[in-house]
């Protein structure tokens, strides 16, 4: 694996949002679930060519789907947050490789702080440290996502895992992942995954 940068605290809505096919009216855009940031209150600048693309599957689909079908709107895609998930870094390195004139399998990984406007608890932080993976290749299937995170847990003493099917609007078929925590006596989400959607 090699390490996604991941530098950017401050992100666009465009990455941590639009570029992972999340519709502009989710509710974790509202100010509920997100720290928006006053000043600077928008990113300068999109990738013209790839901002096109991505308003266009939203707007009227492509790639296999059907898209969201409402008016997509460039000023909500500009808008600066704090990270929600290092997902955002992942987009950006999904954009890179497709720019490649000719693709080459990679894996990436990222673990950095992500910010999310959470009532506090056991399981809950506005602050974290996320820890992402990636890999691209052809002919990867769910058996070979759930081989690599039995895997990673397993070398983090983590082995009572459960997987469970779970919705994310940038990865179809998605899945969470859960493990037994004796100190709370409940089974905790872990992890959340899927393969990414065209």
């Amino acid at each position: 694996f090699t390490e996604m940068p991941t530098q950017n605290f401050v992100e666009s809505s465009f990455w941590n949002f639009d570029a992972l096919f999340q519709p502009q009216q989710h509710p974790a855009r509202d100010q509920h679930d997100t720290f928006f940031l006053q000043d600077p209150a928008e990113a300068p600048e999109l990738p013209p060519g790839y901002t096109t693309k991505v308003k266009k599957v939203h707007s009227q689909g492509g790639y296999g789907s059907q898209g969201y079908k409402y008016e997509w709107r460039l000023e909500e895609a500009r808008r600066n947050l704090l990270r929600t998930h290092t997902t955002a870094a992942s987009a950006r390195m999904l954009y890179r490789l497709a720019q490649q004139e000719r693709f080459s399998p990679v894996k990436y990984f990222s673990i950095d702080r992500v910010f999310r406007n959470e009532s506090l608890d056991a399981t809950h932080l506005a602050e974290f440290h996320q820890v992402e993976g990636v890999v691209a290749d052809r002919g990867l299937t769910l058996g070979h996502l759930m081989g690599i995170l039995r895997q990673f847990f397993t070398k983090l003493g983590i082995t009572q895992l459960r997987f469970k099917p779970a919705y994310n609007p940038y990865t179809e078929p998605s899945m969470e992942v859960f493990s037994y925590h004796e100190g709370l006596k409940k089974w905790v989400e872990v992890g959340n995954s899927g393969i990414f959607r065209p």
